[in-house]
């Protein structure tokens, strides 16, 4: 098999990861069962949720009223006929350089303790501009599942050059009854330039059986972009595998790609085989490569060479939605301050 032909199948199915969803391979397991207070692990390859999603104005009636105060909280438990209990708090805290924060916090717990879940939402802000908005959801049914997830987005300026940005991020965690779990990190960051930088990290475990992946896009703002990703795993009695990629591609049109893709046997032996590919604007190509079994080829040829167009949202996009993140604003100044 030529080098490029694994190649260039890697790269079309990681090139995908960053659609509105996500949908690499899910992580198999029977589908939670409902409870009685509703308990369910968060799902895989969701990205990062739209803040229209994952924050909502359902406690905001009544919090205006507790700004007056420093600190303020209100807090309201009910329990339902068949023993739920659900206690609900909302606060708002002030601070230093004009720091608040408004926070809202719902937890709910069965009486026999065999399941519950709690979330905490907040908004905070400051006078340098500082605008945040997150939540932490945690939770355990009786299944025996159990998770955590959290999710920000924050609006800021750097403080030496002035350069807006917006950052948004997402970590999601959960394990089962037979302790097969896993994780995965996403985050965006966005700048006032055009500049972008977009990351994943996921792993999973099933008993001795354990994977990794890692992938990463940076934009500079002017046509030049850094896209890459890395994959192994292991099968819990010594065996190893995995690959990984790399493409650059300048404004002018002259790009490069290289990779490699691995393997270490039970026994301690390692195989790879390394491939690179560098483009000249005028459509040559240098291909070359070596594996540990002898192969070897460097080659130059004309073609035309294939590089994802797509393109992260703009500056203005990512203002339109993050509406709520920018309607964060200090409450109106106390006569003492």
């Amino acid at each position: 098999m030529r080098p490029g032909t694994a190649v260039v199948r890697t790269r079309r199915v990681v090139d995908a990861r960053f659609g509105s969803i996500a949908r690499r391979r899910r992580w198999k397991s029977t589908p939670p069962m409902t409870t009685r207070v509703m308990s369910k692990p968060p799902q895989r390859d969701t990205g990062i949720a739209d803040e229209r999603a994952a924050f909502s104005d359902d406690d905001d009636d009544g919090d205006r009223a507790m700004e007056d105060a420093t600190t303020s909280a209100k807090t309201t438990t009910t329990t339902t006929e068949d023993g739920i209990t659900t206690t609900r708090k909302r606060g708002f805290e002030r601070g230093e350089g004009g720091y608040q924060s408004r926070w809202w916090t719902t937890k709910r717990e069965c009486v026999d303790g065999r399941s519950g879940s709690s979330e905490t939402k907040w908004e905070k802000c400051d006078c340098s501009g500082y605008k945040e908005l997150g939540f932490e959801k945690s939770g355990f049914n009786e299944r025996g599942e159990t998770w955590w997830e959290t999710w920000r987005e924050i609006y800021c300026k750097d403080e030496f050059t002035g350069m807006e940005h917006i950052e948004r991020s997402a970590d999601k965690w959960a394990r089962d009854a037979q302790s097969k779990e896993w994780q995965e990190k996403w985050w965006e960051r966005y700048y006032v330039n055009g500049a972008v930088e977009r990351g994943v990290e996921k792993n999973g475990r099933e008993v001795r059986q354990a994977w990794w992946e890692k992938w990463g896009e940076q934009y500079d703002g002017e046509g030049s972009v850094l896209k890459w990703t890395d994959k192994w795993a292991e099968n819990g009695m010594g065996m190893r595998w995995g690959d990984k990629w790399e493409e650059r591609r300048s404004k002018v049109g002259s790009g490069r790609k290289s990779g490699e893709t691995w393997r270490v046997g039970q026994d301690g032996e390692r195989w790879s085989r390394t491939w690179g590919e560098v483009l000249s604007p005028d459509g040559s190509v240098r291909k070359f490569g070596n594996s540990t079994t002898g192969e070897s080829w460097d080659t130059t040829v004309f073609e035309n060479v294939y590089f994802e167009k797509s393109k992260p949202p703009s500056w203005e996009e990512v203002l339109a939605s993050s509406e709520r993140l920018l309607a964060v604003e200090l409450a109106p100044r106390r006569a003492a301050d």
